[in-house]
């Protein structure tokens, strides 16, 4: 199954999931929604709103997704992310504030968790190339010499002029764990805007929702099951959290050999963590915990657990590699494994 496949996999599970609830007598009369998906910052992202402007809502979603992805996506030589990377060990570039903005957020998150996050990991993304360099797998002198590239320390953020500039060539940018959260964010403030009340964004794992279903109910997702594309690992309902956050080893990942590579990686070791499959968090999003999944999946079961008592009210679904499943106790009673 090829990397659009598994995606499309993965939405309609979570589809199926969304509207199981709905199948009653009382669904026939229920209002229908304007649904609508894409593919974009590599990956299926599907809206469903409901109201009546709930089209052109979706239409402005979309819109912002396009936007962001335009600024962030550094396979592009054109966006403000590559210009920045370009530009390493020579100048400072003028951005758009998103950008500024989701630099600082990545900072922030980097600073908050000492280097197991790292904004500026783009020149081990680049070295190992998954989904772009079929099973390459790079030999241990060339992460070591690309580990000193990696330092978010280093990255100067000027936003008072809008500039970004990395003091070494070679140092590179990687929004990838950013970007997606954020255009989610915008997206959601746009149908707010055309006065949608009920809907949900699912941009590949990263899930937002507005407001309850029109029959009142809450939404109710599945999880994927990271060894099984057409499998759920659990099930629960959103109704005391307004964001489902996933990262997982299975999203875009190669075997070569009998091992697992995917596309996260540590910062600080230049490989891949070989804990956790799979991290799900759900959370309200007042308390920004954009990037938090890939962090946890990185920092593994135990530490990842302490880093979210920083975040009451959010809690946290890991699946280990070998298949085990932990979960934080305020999801007791709750999910359905």
């Amino acid at each position: 199954m090829n990397k659009v496949s598994r995606l499309l996999t993965g939405v309609l599970l979570i589809s199926l999931l969304i509207f199981s609830a709905g199948c009653s007598t009382g669904s026939l009369f229920a209002p229908k929604p304007y649904k609508e998906t894409q593919f974009l910052m590599d990956t299926i992202i599907e809206i469903t709103a409901y109201g009546p402007d709930s089209e052109a809502g979706t239409k402005a979603a979309f819109a912002e997704f396009k936007r962001i992805n335009e600024l962030t996506n550094r396979f592009d030589e054109t966006s403000q992310v590559s210009k920045i990377n370009q530009a390493a060990g020579k100048e400072k570039v003028q951005v758009d504030p998103d950008v500024i903005a989701m630099l600082k957020l990545a900072r922030s998150r980097s600073e908050q968790l000492d280097g197991a996050f790292d904004v500026t990991i783009g020149a081990l993304t680049e070295l190992w190339g998954i989904g772009h360099k079929g099973d390459f797998v790079p030999s241990d002198a060339e992460i070591q010499a690309r580990l000193p590239l990696v330092n978010f320390r280093l990255l100067e953020i000027d936003d008072q002029a809008n500039t970004v500039f990395l003091p070494k060539a070679g140092m590179r940018i990687d929004l990838g764990a950013v970007g997606k959260g954020y255009a989610n964010r915008k997206a959601v403030e746009a149908l707010k805007a055309h006065g949608v009340k009920s809907a949900l964004v699912n941009a590949g794992g990263d899930v937002r929702i507005i407001g309850k279903r029109p029959d009142g109910q809450p939404w109710r997702l599945g999880v994927q099951d990271p060894r099984d594309s057409e499998g759920i690992a659990a099930k629960l309902s959103l109704s005391d959290w307004d964001v489902l956050e996933t990262s997982g080893d299975y999203q875009r990942f190669f075997i070569k050999d009998g091992v697992r590579y995917s596309h996260i990686l540590d910062p600080r070791t230049g490989y891949q963590p070989q804990e956790v499959a799979s991290i799900t968090i759900v959370a309200n999003s007042e308390n920004h915990v954009d990037i938090l999944s890939t962090a946890m999946l990185v920092l593994g079961v135990e530490k990842g657990r302490e880093l979210l008592r920083q975040y009451p009210g959010t809690e946290a679904i890991f699946i280990t590699t070998d298949g085990k499943k932990v979960i934080t106790s305020g999801l007791e009673g709750k999910i359905e494994l």
